[in-house]
């Protein structure tokens, strides 16, 4: 047998947040972002934010560097997470870059509306207020942008946006609608896990929800077969059609362990000298598949354990496996998680009842969906599945054989 290229060791690469080898699905996201691109190079307005928000490991930061490749030289981009910054000032240091000239001007900005904070842009948490009656920062940010807009139009993508300082993201949200309500050239993009959204309404800027959101969730069943076939197809590997759906099954949909997959099965072929995946290649490659997928259930175990929600996790994934269905209606999906709460003595009020569903979201052990009505017309229902099938098994096994203890 001829063996495949070298390069098929380094095609999938799992975990490491880079562009896949293939970006299956998210066409909607992707014709979005470049018609965004169109339209800023084109000069036309830009009328809202765009929101990306999905449980960890459905692929958001790699779609981000696959977004932010598709830029060009007529435009400038900045790709930021909150990590690096720890207030305003620092993010308008970050943005301003290693323009010294732009710094300088800036720095003038801020002495004179903030008299003793140093020209190098440090604005510190301080909520200063000026004669407009807007904070000191915000006035600094807004010209900031102003200005970068005036040389090329701007987009700046933030991910892990879910931790972002409410305080910070209210300035940034205010700044980017004031700023593209003036026909400022500016793209900003957040993305983070199902928080983002509860972050957002801790920030006070109402108007967040007038962005362009898209929650990204598993792939269909197609698209998951597409991310395994079309990158192995440019290196004339086949995959056995039976091989495939049982991959795509095994990995639920979920684009982390898609690329689990596809790894381990691409280092198979390399070191076989073989060009076709069958069910022998599955089957060869299961053990070390599954040890890493353990891997990362016992880490999502142990935030379950220690955020004090295996025994509702447990609770919630057993009400799946009893009923056999692959949705529960939110009114339902409540009322569960509500009575759970209740049978542990714990406090089953509203508040409670979402407080642990936006805990168990984010962690991405449940994952809301909009399904359609059975009716024409009918407007789609709000329900919840499981974010990864086999998690759920997982930690229901879990707290099980802690019980026999």
């Amino acid at each position: 047998m001829v063996e495949p290229q070298a390069e098929l060791k380094d095609l999938f690469r799992p975990g490491t947040g880079v562009e896949p080898p293939y970006l299956a699905g998210r066409l909607e996201e992707q014709a979005f972002f470049n018609d965004r691109i169109e339209k800023l190079v084109e000069g036309q307005h830009i009328v809202s934010d765009m929101i990306v928000y999905g449980p960890r490991g459905n692929g958001k930061t790699a779609m981000l560097r696959y977004l932010q490749k598709r830029t060009d030289d007529r435009l400038e981009t900045l790709w930021v997470t909150p990590s690096e910054f720890d207030d305003t000032g620092q993010l308008v240091e970050l943005i301003a870059g290693n323009d010294l000239g732009l710094l300088k001007r800036l720095g003038k900005i801020i002495q004179h509306l903030l008299g003793n904070l140093s020209a190098s842009a440090s604005l510190g948490p301080a909520q200063v207020k000026t004669t407009l009656g807007q904070p000191g920062e915000m006035i600094a940010l807004k010209d900031l942008l102003r200005e970068k807009c005036e040389r090329k139009p701007f987009i700046m993508i933030m991910d892990e946006a879910h931790t972002l300082n409410p305080d910070i993201g209210r300035v940034l949200l205010n700044v980017s609608q004031e700023i593209r309500g003036e026909d400022c050239p500016f793209f900003l993009v957040l993305a983070g896990t199902p928080n983002l959204r509860t972050e957002l309404r801790r920030a006070n800027a109402t108007f967040w929800s007038r962005s362009a959101i898209f929650p990204l969730g598993r792939l269909s069943s197609e698209e998951a077969q597409e991310a395994l076939t079309i990158p192995l197809e440019r290196y004339r590997v086949t995959f056995d059609p039976e091989a495939l759906e049982e991959v795509s099954s095994r990995a639920h949909r979920y684009p982390y362990f898609i690329q689990l997959w596809g790894d381990c099965i691409a280092n198979r072929l390399v070191a076989d000298g073989l060009r076709e995946v069958t069910m022998d290649t599955v089957r060869e490659v299961e053990r070390e598949v599954m040890v890493k997928c353990h891997g990362m259930y016992q880490d999502r175990y142990d935030e379950l354990q220690e955020l004090n929600l295996h025994w509702l996790a447990a609770h919630v994934g057993q009400a799946f496996s009893e009923t056999g269905r692959k949705h529960i209606p939110g009114k339902e999906f409540k009322e569960l998680v509500g009575k759970a709460l209740q049978d542990q003595g714990v406090s089953a009020t509203h508040e409670s009842v979402m407080d642990n569903i936006r805990q168990l979201s984010h962690i991405g052990y449940v994952w809301e969906v909009n399904v359609p009505g059975d009716m024409q017309g009918e407007y789609p229902l709000l329900c919840y599945e499981p974010g990864i099938p086999s998690l759920m098994q997982y930690v229901g096994r879990q707290v099980l054989d802690k019980t026999k203890d």
